[in-house]
């Protein structure tokens, strides 16, 4: 065997896929050794690289016996030292044939003998001469180079011998040494590269257990968003936004979990489908982090992460020798495979895509050897928001899914017999293994995040499990007790396959049916639930397994996780209910999903209607009805003969009816005495939801958000004149530009009239937009402007999609006339994106948009208790039933438009409005007051919390309604203070509204007192009461962390600040 000693590398890992490469059979194993590079030579077997140096030892040889008759002169000996090889030449005017005879040697007195010996030592000085080159200074190397030119002329023969038995000596030292050298590293790297070749050859973490314990191959798809809004009219959650960066995260975690819970030796690979995406750097880096181990990781029962630093390697050589083990950092195979698919494939084709290239994978595994025919692969299709729970033990998910899906020969001679087993077996009739599950679907708990960022898992209860409605729609179902009784809750049958779901490989690719068009989760795991169910042994929940996810509810959009939209559904409808006796549930079905297309609609047209308009809007959805019907049906029907209509269900597979008797909750039960399944009951049109019909939240509200809103009593919304004829403040109004009492600002002209801020030019350009300073750093590394959210929300607006439009916010500002230059900069950066824009003054101008509003005592800063009294009742008494939101704030103000409004039509503020158990429908008549901002404990009293007024705050249409009719009457009404924020929240708290925590899921604030740099910079002292805002603050964060990445608003920010700010979070720089 050959070993080219230039290329000392470790043999790489093999990738997926590829088998392992041993090295190329030794074309001598008796040959020894063989170096590449010239010069290495000696009698133990290593042959030279160049074979000029044996024609050249011939020619010396030739030439000492020509010194025997020749004793006329002295020879001069020159060593002539080029590319490794030794000639001996002429001296000083002689030929190069022989010798010079004019001199004499003596070296006719040497014994043949001795001659021989000096032959021998010139051929190896010969030789070895590179070598040593080598290993001699460059200063040392000349002189004994003169020695030996020069020395031989003046030494006799006996001085010649012992000189020359002294570097023989030396030589044969030196060359001992080297031997050994070489030969050791030699005998080490061969014996590296065998024990690292038969470590691969056996190592689990490519070839697995065995069939006993087979492989699982993972399949996560990352969804494309919705292209299409028309696609989700009956959708009545469209409004939440979809956030791409929270998606990929989700992923990400995902796919860790999997690392982090299952025995890598038993990952066969993860199939990562990126739909709708090119190639994303920072994702492919993560995922390479994943796969080399970077990250939590299992091997055995044993978690733990490769720094791949020197560090740790020595910990683990050291942890391997105590042990008794070889080696130390092992090496991974690659397991994380990802497809990235440009255009949108759909949920179900992705997913088809991902296992298309898993059977590839295993046929090219079985071709190397590395995979036997018999190991049945585990199939897991693991949802993008789904994170795998972790065991404590050697035993994991895997292990209870395996036990499920594949039949493991028990031990006992009964099975051996009935195998044709083991000598002496006994065979009995009545031993027969039990079946096989035909999937599993894994336990589903949810998760919540409180405002200090700790994550809470709500375990669902035993029993738990998915089903739909007359509309195909997703609902909560139970297990019924006999169901449960079977198996002692051991596992129970699930209707629909939730967002883990394990198979055999082989069982997915005997499916019958298979529509690319599926394009959402929902409706893939609805068509993967019939195929288990109707053409196969159905899908079981193992209730007290490890096979358990944690669903974290921010990730999926709900349009992928909770909607079935109609064309679809008249897709799955055609497929699967295509049989005579089916007929029933076709048309019951499509006719429900019309009619709540069709109510949601009429709804939303109607909506804040007066009440007369009822016997209308019940004719109105009755057609619009029966119009999507038709519409249902027609697709339907055209869908049979599309290309990936999945046809013949009806000859392969189970009817529909049979799976709405015996498996679907709301269908089974009632059979007729003769045994046949029951009809759907009578699917009549849906009405507009009841006050009795509660929406639930995706995740409650964290404790103290809870007991905030709790606190608080509901408040109708109705309009209450409190206006007293306007003849007494702080209702009194504003005055015109004349002075004259009356006047209404018009608040909307801004905004409707917005016109874009530009840089004035190339200076302006390059002053406002340098870098460096901590505001720069904080707004570009972590605070930014989710203009993604914005457009989403936007178009489903304008495509009639949100469920009550989006909200609308009026945007108050306070100053006096003495400081109206400021107002310009507010006008043309965020003040225009406010639906309604005032700013309230000393002097009107309708110009500039300022308004005066008188109140009582002297316009000075001791009393702006009473300009705020008066400036919320102006607002009060002129904009209220015209607007959603109320925002107040100084003339020093930056709002962040976009980000607050997508916070207030999150489903948190929603929730929270709606009393903080269920989400409102659109029919409340009531609201909670919610009154936001950033929350200061007086004092460092947190039973005396109130808003900064720096930043501004925020209140609904409740909290507004109580502070001017409720408040003010009762709260400090002639009272002159300059602490006017103080003074609202004891207002609001005498009425039991507390100021709302708005902190975001990873703690950060989003109303900020200051500039950003200064959040940035800020570090509290040791004793957080030498300094008034660390004392202050409430469970705040410091640095970077501090701002919530979609922050609201800043204070502190005037004149060229404002500008520059508004140029670099919305990237004109």
């Amino acid at each position: 065997m050959q070993l080219n000693m230039k290329a000392r590398r470790h043999p790489p890992s093999p990738r997926i896929g590829e088998p392992i490469r041993r090295p190329p059979p030794s074309s001598g194993e008796s040959s020894g050794l063989s170096f590449e590079s010239s010069g290495y030579a000696s009698s133990s077997g290593y042959s030279s690289g160049s074979s000029s140096t044996t024609g050249h030892a011939e020619s010396i040889m030739e030439r000492m016996a020509s010194l025997r008759d020749d004793n006329a002169a002295r020879p001069s000996v020159n060593i002539d030292i080029r590319g490794g090889s030794s000639r001996v030449g002429a001296g000083r005017g002689a030929s190069a044939a022989s010798l010079d005879r004019s001199a004499s040697l003596g070296y006719s007195t040497l014994s043949p003998s001795e001659r021989a010996r000096i032959a021998r030592t010139l051929l190896l000085f010969a030789c070895l001469w590179p070598l040593l080159s080598l290993l001699i200074p460059p200063s040392a190397s000349h002189s004994h180079v003169a020695l030996l030119s020069a020395g031989v002329d003046t030494m006799d023969a006996q001085s010649l011998s012992q000189h020359i038995e002294h570097i023989e000596r030396r030589t044969h030292e030196k060359i001992d040494k080297l031997r050994s050298k070489v030969s050791g590293n030699v005998m080490a790297k061969t014996q590296f590269l065998r024990e690292e070749m038969k470590s691969l050859l056996h190592r689990t973490d490519v070839v697995g257990y065995g069939p006993s314990k087979p492989r699982v191959a993972v399949v996560v798809v990352v969804p494309s968003p919705p292209q299409s809004a028309k696609e989700y009219i009956e959708h009545e959650h469209a409004e939440h936004a979809f956030e791409e960066q929270t998606l990929f995260n989700g992923a990400l975690e995902a796919v860790e979990s999997v690392f982090r819970t299952t025995d890598r030796n038993r990952i066969f690979v993860v199939t990562v489908v990126m739909d709708g995406r090119g190639k994303l750097g920072s994702f492919e880096s993560r995922l390479d982090d994943i796969d080399a181990g970077r990250t939590a990781h299992r091997h055995g029962d044993q978690v733990h992460t490769h720094d791949h630093h020197k560090k740790w390697k020595a910990e683990d050589e050291k942890k391997a020798k105590k042990e008794g083990k070889e080696g130390g950092e092992h090496a991974h195979s690659e397991k994380i495979h990802a497809i990235y698919n440009h255009e949108t494939l759909g949920v179900a084709a992705a997913r088809k895509e991902g296992v298309q290239f898993v059977d590839i994978l295993a046929k090219k595994h079985e071709e190397a050897g590395l995979k036997s025919e018999e190991e049945d692969l585990i199939l897991l299709f693991l949802r993008c928001d789904a994170r795998l729970q972790e065991s404590e033990g050697k035993r994991t998910w895997l292990d209870d899914v395996t036990d499920a899906l594949i039949l493991t020969p028990p031990e006992d001679d009964g099975f051996a017999a009935l195998l044709g087993g083991a000598k002496g077996a006994k065979a009995t009739s009545t031993t027969e293994p039990l079946a096989p599950a035909n999937a599993v679907s894994f336990v589903v708990d949810f998760s919540s995040t409180d405002n200090e960022g700790n994550v809470e898992v709500h375990p669902s209860k035993v029993g738990d499990t998915l089903s739909f409605d007359e509309s195909l729609h997703p609902v909560h179902a139970s297990a019924t007790a006999q169901q449960m009784s079977l198996s002692n809750g051991e596992s129970y049958p699930a209707p629909i396959a939730q967002a883990a779901t394990a198979l055999r490989l082989a069982t997915y690719n005997a499916f019958p049916a298979s529509d690319n068009t599926l394009k959402t989760h929902y409706s893939a795991d609805l068509e993967l639930s019939f195929n288990l169910w109707m053409c196969a042994d159905g899908i079981d929940i193992l209730g007290s397994s490890l096979a358990r996810v944690t669903l974290d509810p921010q990730v999926l959009s709900p349009l992928e996780k909770n909607v079935l939209p109609g064309p679809l559904a008249a897709r799955i409808v055609s497929a699967w209910m295509s049989g005579h006796e089916d007929d029933t549930f076709a048309d019951g079905i499509l006719q429900e999903v019309a009619a709540a297309a069709a109510t949601t609609y009429v709804s939303r047209k109607y909506h804040n209607q007066p009440k007369d308009h009822a016997n209308l809007e019940e004719k109105e959805t009755r057609e619009k009805m029966q119009e999507l019907k038709h519409t249902l049906v027609r697709i339907a029907a055209e869908a049979k003969h599309s290309a990936s209509f999945p046809s013949g269900l009806a000859t392969k597979c189970r009817p529909f009816s049979w799976y709405a008797a015996h498996v679907h909750g709301k269908f089974r039960g009632g059979e007729d005495s003769d045994g046949d399944p029951p009809k759907p009951r009578d699917l009549m049109l849906r009405k507009p939801p009841k006050k009795e019909e509660k929406i639930l939240p995706s995740k409650p509200l964290s404790k103290e958000r809870m007991f905030i809103v709790s606190n608080a009593s509901p408040v109708d919304l109705k309009y209450v004149d409190a206006s007293g004829g306007h003849r007494e403040h702080p209702h009194k109004g504003g005055t015109d530009e004349d002075g004259n009492f009356g006047y209404v600002h018009d608040e909307a002209s801004l905004h409707d009239n917005a016109i874009p801020w530009e840089f004035d030019d190339e200076e302006d350009h390059a002053q406002l937009c340098k870098k460096g300073d901590p505001n720069y750093k904080m707004l570009t590394e972590k605070v930014y402007v989710d203009l993604a959210g914005h457009g989403a929300a936007e178009r489903r607006a304008e495509h009639g999609l949100a469920k009550r439009g989006r909200a609308k916010i009026f945007c108050l500002v306070y100053t006096i006339e003495k400081f109206h230059d400021r107002i310009p900069a507010i006008r043309e950066t965020w003040g225009q994106k406010c639906d309604g824009f005032m700013v309230a003054s000393t002097k009107t101008d309708k110009i500039l948009g300022t308004v005066n509003i008188p109140h009582e005592g002297p316009e000075e800063y001791d009393n702006i208790w009473q300009k705020v009294r008066s400036m919320w009742s102006y607002v009060y008494d002129n904009y209220y039933e015209k607007y959603d939101y109320f925002h107040i704030g100084g003339d020093d103000l930056y709002l962040i438009v976009e980000n607050l409004r997508l916070y207030l039509e999150s489903e948190e503020i929603q929730l929270a409005s709606n009393g903080g158990h269920y989400l409102p429908d659109g029919s409340e008549t009531a609201q909670t007051p919610l009154f936001m901002g950033r929350r200061f404990a007086e004092g460092g009293n947190r039973d005396r919390m109130f808003i900064s007024g720096g930043a501004g705050y925020t209140m609904n249409k409740a909290a507004l309604k109580t502070l001017v009719v409720e408040g003010f009457p009762k709260c400090g009404a002639h009272m002159h203070t300059f602490s006017e924020d103080v003074m609202v929240a004891t207002c609001f708290r005498k009425m039991g509204i507390l100021p709302y925590d708005t902190k975001d899921e990873a703690g950060g604030e989003r109303y900020m007192p200051f500039q950003p740099g200064h959040h940035l910079t800020y570090r509290p002292p040791k004793n957080p009461k030498d300094d008034w805002y660390a004392n202050y603050s409430v469970d705040v964060k410091w640095g970077i962390d501090h701002c919530a990445a979609k922050s609201v608003a800043f204070h502190y920010i005037k004149g060229d600040l404002m500008f520059r700010m508004h140029a670099i979070i919305y990237h004109l720089c």
